[in-house]
């Protein structure tokens, strides 16, 4: 019945193509399913030929239009030519051919775009419109435009045989082939249906994440108009998602440039110190990622790209648990939740033992090339890229796998400014379109991911991503989606398995994993996987001292932002692009390590020329400087080399930005003698800030001691003395006081009531006579009253009652 010839012929051309492949694989060993394919393949398989230098012109292929030919479309090409030799070119001509064959291979692909030669196969279907120039002068360019319609190419309008067609543009002179072209166009009748899933996982990284410290011009530089510039216009693109390092998205703080002064000199006379501030460039660069992250996957990379696994290796525990440190700031600074943390291998080192590694040290998913995952990655029908790698070392451990693949990651890395962009789109259409129209009735995800190296041009890359948008065979999808699929399992491994399960890589087994690089036009499997290159150990090491240092140093500042530039220089130093290049690590860590210096070095102990200690306890007296921006708490730690002295407690001191605080540490007396403080500076935790500082000092606690008894003592005997000489020379009772009349005479003159002393000074005259007299006769004897002195009863002298 007629209508069941198109049930019936793709099944017999499914067996044709079976048949065909394992015939070539039986006979040669690789399959050659089309006439192109004999041809001497590309060193690349993903990269156009270069012309040869003798090469009379080259051809650069400007536009290949539409997208998707349909039946009543219209194909055209315009081809840029220029003379490359030496004479003048004349009757310049641009001759179209086509291959009405379906591309059902992938490798017959690169064997086609590979030759370089004038194609003069057949008749040309078409030829130049309009009227090329009557001649074209060594050097000249000019543009050829050629047109053919769908029904002067001759394709099947059935609807099974739509797919990859190839395209050849050759340039002729006075009738001469001179060089051609190959190119693929895609055919797509009406009413084919067969579609892929693809989503674009863009690399978002910096090539040196301290570029902003070491090389600030360059780097403002680059975010304006150059590769930062290009890899922000491209992820801000929606139908991308991004492998994303969060170094980029994490500005570092820096001094501002010093002003210059009238004829571009620095201004002199200036002593303060410059202010710091975030990169200008790397915050506009993280907060236009920051507003453009929308619903797009975001994938973490490890900060400053660390290459965690030579971390763990050489036990640098402590600079892995920085670079997560710092990842996690960023992600909870911004907002944003990463939906695994990634790690990648290059397909030439992959191996069971870089995904177990990968697992040791914490991700949650790797990215190998799908070719490192299939037995065969030359085989009929792709899978989709993901699969579940089960570890063999840690028992119940899994890792998520997504397989990009690497045909199609190779050539969307060549989307650069001084490749032919056009050739590459084309080539990229080509490959979705033979992978799409391949025999699997299971639907498929693949996944392109370009290499972090290379320099896209947003033109260029921007319009392969909108063909990709205005093919009819490619759904966009995001990464997320592949990752939801590993965690659910929900998949087939039979290709033509009915359902909405994707056709994917399925469990993966340490056997599973190979080694792959591009070879013969492919990506094969290789025979020993390339070992990798970890980070020198030593400089490691290095690197870790280094920042302990700066650690201790941010504990104790008030704001640890002066650090930023030594942080951000180490970090950068572990990156995973240093490996196979000892020098710049081993630079970089001697260069943090003298701004560590320099950054220790403004904390000081100004040391005294020596102190003494007179007594059992003192407080010694200790001044310490700050020459950094930000005030500092430090611990003021003091220990002696003899056990002369107690030392107290350690003073905790906070010291102003550029000033100075001095510090009392309490020493008490043991014994006489000398020994030798030594004063350090640490944080409160006891980590160390400064380099010892020794002050001699004198203890004499007995010399106090002495001189207060000897004075205690010469006080007594002041005393003794005193006491002993007034009893000698002395009377026993107080002389009595004495009353009188008042002195009529100078009360009358002054006023004043005055004592009329002549009565007293009679009795005592009276009084001194008659000892006198007893002294000289003899014994004392009682006075006989009546040889006392006649004077009023009312003057004689009375005792103060007091």
């Amino acid at each position: 019945m007629p209508s069941s010839q198109p049930a019936v012929r793709p099944v017999l051309a499914a067996l044709l193509a079976a048949l065909v492949i394992a015939s070539s694989v039986l006979v040669s060993g690789s399959a050659t399913a089309l006439p192109g394919a004999q041809a001497a393949p590309a060193e690349s398989p993903s990269a156009p030929p270069v012309p040869d230098d003798d090469a009379p012109v080259t051809m650069d292929l400007v536009s290949l239009t539409p997208t998707s030919l349909a039946p009543g479309g219209t194909l055209r090409a315009e081809v840029e030519v220029t003379n490359a030799s030496s004479a003048p070119l004349t009757d310049l001509d641009l001759e179209l051919r086509t291959r009405t064959s379906r591309v059902t291979d992938r490798e017959a692909l690169a064997s086609w775009q590979a030759e370089a030669g004038p194609d003069v196969e057949g008749p040309a279907l078409a030829t130049a419109s309009g009227t090329p120039p009557a001649s074209l002068a060594p050097g000249e360019s000019t543009t050829l435009v050629v047109e053919a319609t769908a029904e002067e190419l001759g394709y099947s309008e059935e609807t099974y045989y739509w797919g990859t067609r190839r395209i050849s543009l050759t340039v002729a002179a006075d009738d001469e082939p001179l060089a051609g072209l190959r190119t693929f166009a895609v055919w797509r009748p009406d009413g084919a249906e067969e579609t892929i899933t693809q989503s674009t996982l863009l690399p978002v990284s910096e090539a040196d994440a301290a570029s902003a410290v070491l090389a600030p011009e360059e780097h403002a530089a680059s975010a304006e108009q150059g590769r930062l510039a290009a890899l922000r216009a491209l992820a801000a693109r929606e139908d991308v998602d991004w492998w994303l390092d969060p170094a980029l998205m994490d500005p570092p703080t820096l001094p501002e440039p010093e002003p210059e002064a009238a004829g571009g000199e620095e201004a002199e006379g200036s002593s303060a110190a410059p202010s710091l501030r975030p990169d200008p460039a790397s915050t506009a660069i993280a907060d236009e990622l920051d507003a453009a992250v929308g619903e797009r996957t975001v994938l973490a990379a490890p900060y400053a790209g660390a290459d965690l696994v030579s971390l763990r290796e050489s036990g640098a525990m402590l600079l892995e648990g920085a670079a997560r440190d710092a990842a996690d700031g960023v992600w909870e600074a911004r907002g944003i939740s990463p939906r695994a943390q990634v790690l990648g291998v290059p397909g030439a080192e992959a191996d069971a033992e870089a995904l177990e590694d990968m697992i040791e040290v914490g991700a949650t998913a790797a990215v190998v090339p799908s070719s490192s995952l299939r037995p065969d990655p030359s085989s009929t029908v792709t899978p989709s890229s993901v699969g579940v790698y089960e570890s063999s070392r840690t028992e119940g451990a899994q890792l998520s796998v997504l397989a990009p693949d690497p045909v199609l990651s190779e050539e969307f890395s060549l989307l650069t400014g001084d490749s032919d962009a056009e050739q590459t789109r084309q080539r990229l259409l080509a490959e979705t379109a033979t992978i799409a129209s391949e025999y699997s009735s299971a639907p498929r995800h693949l996944l392109i991911s370009p290499s972090a190296a290379a320099d896209l041009d947003p033109a260029a890359a921007g319009a392969v991503l909108d063909a990709f948008a205005e093919a009819p065979w490619i759904e966009s999808g995001r990464t997320s989606t592949l990752l939801d699929t590993a965690d659910q399992q929900s998949w087939t491994t039979d290709p033509g398995a009915d359902g909405e399960e994707p056709y994917a890589l399925g469990r993966l087994q340490a056997e599973d994993v190979h080694p792959s690089g591009p070879s013969d036009g492919s990506w094969r499997v290789l025979e020993e996987t390339t070992e990798a290159q970890l980070l020198d150990p030593a400089v490691l090491e290095d690197l870790e001292g280094t920042w302990r240092r700066l650690d201790a140093l941010g504990a104790a500042m008030e704001d640890d932002a002066p650090l930023d530039a030594a942080r951000r220089e180490i970090l950068s130093a572990t990156s995973l692009a240093w490996r196979g290049d000892p020098g710049t690590p081993a630079s970089r860590a001697q260069d943090a390590a003298e701004r560590a210096d320099a950054l220790q070095d403004r904390i000081q102990v100004v040391p005294a020329s020596g102190y003494n200690v007179v007594s059992d306890t003192a407080a010694v007296p200790i001044t310490i400087t700050n020459g950094l921006d930000t005030p500092i708490t430090v611990k003021v730690t003091v220990t002696s080399d003899r056990p002369l002295v107690q030392v107290g407690e350690p003073a905790v001191v906070t010291v102003p930005a550029h000033g100075q605080t001095n510090a009392s540490v309490d020493v008490e007396a043991v014994a006489n003698g000398s020994v030798t403080l030594t004063t350090t500076l640490t944080t409160e935790d006891d980590r160390q800030l400064t380099d010892p500082v020794d002050v001699p000092l004198t203890v004499n606690p007995s010399w106090e001691n002495w001189t207060t008894l000897l004075l205690v003592i010469a006080m007594g005997l002041l005393v003794v003395v005193g006491v002993a000489r007034a009893r000698r020379t002395g009377s026993s009772s107080r002389a009595p006081a004495i009353r009188g009349p008042e002195d009529p005479e100078e009360l009358a003159r002054t006023g004043r009531s005055t004592l009329d002393t002549s009565v007293p000074e009679r009795t005592w005259t009276e009084r001194a006579r008659h000892r006198g007299g007893d002294a000289a006769d003899g014994p004392a004897t009682a006075p006989d009253p009546d040889d006392a002195p006649d004077h009023d009863p009312d003057d004689t002298p009375e005792e103060d009652p007091r």
